[in-house]
């Protein structure tokens, strides 16, 4: 059953690669985001998992299959439903661009701030995976840098002149450096996204089908290279980038599978499923808590006493297994841990949430709502190639700054009833 899964999965990411590729805007929209993902960070993964299971039995390398056709399928089914008219009509506000563009010039401010005190900050080793701490608050304000970074590009592309380009360097020098010296995915993915969104949503441009073929292509290539790229720059021994060879790393990494997200993510699935402990949604709200309410003000014990206590799978004894260090679990594993297989409707309900979002920012050429949706579509990515439950947090983020922003810059609330929208 395993390699009857594995081509189902194989065939539904083409299908998705092919309906964005057949009319070229569809490329930003969900669907095709997912479909390239899943194309290019769970397919190669799967491949070795096959060849290389390891302790992943062949119900369990079965299972994980399944539940991975189910969440990229969902991705597509929830967004054939029909968008809301209320939802639309209610978050169709118009705003004052120059007003805007101030507050985004502010956010970028904000996160050099707190980028700087980071950097500062005594106790904090920038390659740990996990920081705790005050960085862990300089952090959550840091990131402010994304959300002003889309507002200022959107804002140059409409109406560009030399003080706006100006600012568009500015603001991408910091997720440069932590692209360049830190080797980190997920900046690069918001910067091309950030870039390539605003253009669109502004310009109408739409890149053409060889260059988005190349990405996909590219995405799978070096992505086993981005450990091996951060251990470089981490030793700041720069000369050994001549001896990386994407091809072979990626042959390699076929071949042995040494770490593989989706091995994580087999196990953790097969080990709920044994102890029929499932979390039933309890780590959607400890991230919540997590990410927004800080122990160093509250206390530990507090914060502790707001999160709700979930089961954790003991892989070490069950499989004797350790998850590597720096790899996740996926949101594969993490949607199934919460409701079992019915956890791939998480991707419904995003995929319904995208439609909408995607009819405001593009037919309505809602301001606040095309920041959102480059805001977020890098957050869903996450929700694959990490967990799910990393999603609401950043929409919680972006709402809580954002909507002081919407109420400087707003003009009035447009309603369009006698417009008729056709998706």
């Amino acid at each position: 059953m395993a390699y009857l899964y594995f081509y189902l999965l194989f065939a539904i990411c083409f299908a998705l690669l092919v309906w964005g590729l057949w009319k070229p805007e569809r490329v930003y929209q969900y669907p095709f985001f997912m479909g390239a993902t899943f194309t290019s960070f769970i397919l190669p993964q799967a491949i070795s998992l096959l060849k290389n299971p390891g302790p992943v039995t062949q119900q369990a390398l079965a299972r994980v299959l399944l539940m991975s056709c189910l969440c990229v399928a969902m991705c597509w089914l929830g967004y054939q439903l029909t968008p809301s008219p209320n939802f639309i009509k209610k978050l169709d506000i118009s705003v004052d661009h120059n007003r805007l563009l101030h507050c985004g010039i502010i956010f970028v401010l904000i996160g050099y701030i707190f980028t700087f005190l980071i950097y500062r900050s005594l106790d904090t080793n920038l390659y740990t995976r996990y920081w705790t701490g005050i960085a862990t608050i300089y952090n959550f304000f840091a990131n402010l840098i994304y959300p002003g970074l889309t507002i200022i590009l959107i804002s140059t592309f409409q109406r560009p002149n030399f003080i706006k380009i100006l600012l568009c360097i500015g603001a991408v020098l910091i997720p440069l450096q932590t692209i360049i010296i830190y080797g980190r995915r997920e900046p690069i993915a918001i910067l091309l996204l950030s870039i390539g969104l605003s253009l669109y949503f502004t310009r109408k441009f739409i890149p053409p089908r060889w260059l988005i073929i190349t990405l996909i292509f590219t995405a799978i290539i070096i992505t086993p290279l981005a450990y091996n790229y951060r251990m470089i720059s981490q030793n700041n021994d720069w000369n050994q980038l001549q001896e990386l060879r994407p091809v072979e790393k990626f042959e390699d990494f076929i071949e042995q599978g040494q770490t593989l997200e989706l091995r994580n993510a087999a196990l953790l699935m097969d080990a709920a499923a044994k102890t029929g402990q499932y979390k039933y949604g309890m780590d959607y709200w400890n991230s919540i808590i997590f990410n927004f309410v800080p122990a160093q003000i509250v206390g530990k014990n507090v914060k502790k006493s707001l999160q709700i206590l979930s089961y954790r799978y003991n892989l070490k004894y069950m499989y004797n297994y350790s998850i590597p260090a720096g790899s996740t679990n996926t949101g594969i594993a993490d949607s199934f841990i919460q409701f079992d297989y019915f956890g791939c409707l998480f991707f419904v309900l995003l995929g319904y949430f995208f439609k909408n979002l995607w009819i405001l920012a593009k037919y309505t050429k809602s301001m606040i709502s095309q920041v959102f949706y480059i805001g977020l579509i890098s957050p869903s990515i996450l929700s694959i190639t990490h967990q799910t439950v990393t999603f609401l947090p950043a929409l919680l983020f972006l709402l809580f700054f954002m909507l002081p922003v919407i109420m400087y810059s707003r003009n009035k609330l447009l309603i369009k009833s006698n417009e008729k929208i056709i998706f």
